[in-house]
């Protein structure tokens, strides 16, 4: 099920130098082949056609609600809606199992309902059972605990963000996000604290969309919340609430993209250099070591978290290298060995016809 290399190059086993990690992010590239160009084409498209939709709409939540139930309704509607419509895509793709989606599969492994419909029945309960508590309680007191501490964002429709000012602050949040995803998620891999918080996360030890948010209540806050709003925290009124709802699709998005159990080539989150992966994500659930990051490789790759991954990930390239090439070798080997029977043979019957004739001049 694993897609097939589309280099015989590999990754290196190390990542703590300028050069391996040119090359490993070289080769993340070209593996992705002519998805490259769709994934550039969904993210101009994206920013194209995005923020033109939302300014379309902007003005009827404007002229028909407060600051404060504007913010309530669209912050809580977008998370929902999001969530869903990305969850609903995975599960169709889950489902028709079609060759054109299941050739950027990760793991070979079964899925949980396939190969153990029973638990999976216990787990998917709770799993929406916690995903309940996290989006319609703790979101929401969350707003609202925003909205009585004061609306910093901007909400006119006068001041109304231009496509510079959306992509730049976003690229803001990414950093932003990114850098407290990553130590709030080493902190709570601490021995002392993971028994009792991040375990519940990875119970999902092969991910599927549905688990990207699905955490302990401590941990929704401290490594999904805090970090996805530090940025416009950070910047303050000089974002607008616009700007934050079009970050909001695209972490949401993102996350669901990095648990789904698919490198999907075409996946937009993985243009920008040192970007992660769903292969990167998926090695942290499937051996619970290192890779905390989310959007980026950088702090793990500073701090050496990721070397493990690159250990076990240009093992695994060598090996699929090699049971690619194993058939056509077979072939050269075998011929080898025929072209060199034949030679054999002839040098026999060379041997032998010059014996004859030795005979017969001595009778």
């Amino acid at each position: 099920m694993h897609s097939s290399l589309t280099s015989t190059v590999c990754s290196t086993p190390t990542n703590d130098s300028v050069e391996s990690v040119i090359k490993n992010d070289t080769i993340r590239y070209q593996r992705k082949g002519y998805g490259l160009i769709s994934a550039f084409l969904i993210f101009f498209s994206f920013f194209l056609f995005m923020p033109k939709l939302i300014k379309l709409v902007w003005p009827y939540f404007v002229d028909n609600m407060s600051p404060a139930v504007m913010f309530f309704v669209i912050a809580i509607g977008l998370h929902n809606a999001v969530f869903l419509v990305s969850n609903l895509g995975m599960y169709a793709i889950y489902k028709m199992k079609l060759p054109f989606f299941e050739r950027y599969r990760i793991m070979e492994k079964a899925w949980p309902w396939e190969s153990s419909p029973e638990i999976w029945n216990t787990v998917l309960k709770k799993t929406l059972k916690t995903l309940a508590l996290c989006h319609f309680v703790i979101v929401p007191v969350i707003i609202l605990g925003e909205i009585q501490a004061g609306l910093k964002m901007r909400l006119d429709m006068e001041s109304f963000p231009d496509l510079k000012e959306i992509i730049g602050q976003i690229l803001f949040f990414m950093l932003s996000e990114d850098f407290f995803f990553y130590w709030g998620h080493r902190l709570l891999h601490h021995p002392k604290l993971y028994p009792y918080i991040h375990k519940i996360h990875h119970e999902y030890n092969i991910t599927i969309s549905l688990c990207a948010e699905y955490a302990h209540p401590i941990e929704f806050i401290v490594s999904n919340l805090l970090p996805t709003n530090s940025g416009p925290k950070i910047l303050g009124s000089r974002v607008h609430f616009a700007t934050y709802c079009i970050w909001l699709i695209i972490r949401l998005m993102e996350t669901a993209d990095g648990h789904c159990g698919y490198e999907f080539s075409w996946s937009p989150y993985r243009l920008l250099p040192l970007s992660g992966s769903s292969i990167y994500h998926n090695f942290h659930h499937s051996h619970n070591v290192g890779n905390y990051g989310s959007f980026f490789t950088i702090w793990d790759t500073l701090c050496g978290t990721n070397r493990h991954y690159f250990k076990y990930l240009a093992n695994r390239e060598k090996k699929q290298l090699a049971a690619r090439i194993q058939p056509e070798f077979n072939k050269m080997t075998q011929k080898v060995n025929e072209d060199r029977n034949t030679q054999l043979a002839k040098q026999i019957e060379k041997k032998l016809e010059s014996e004859i004739k030795a005979e017969a001049k001595m009778e």
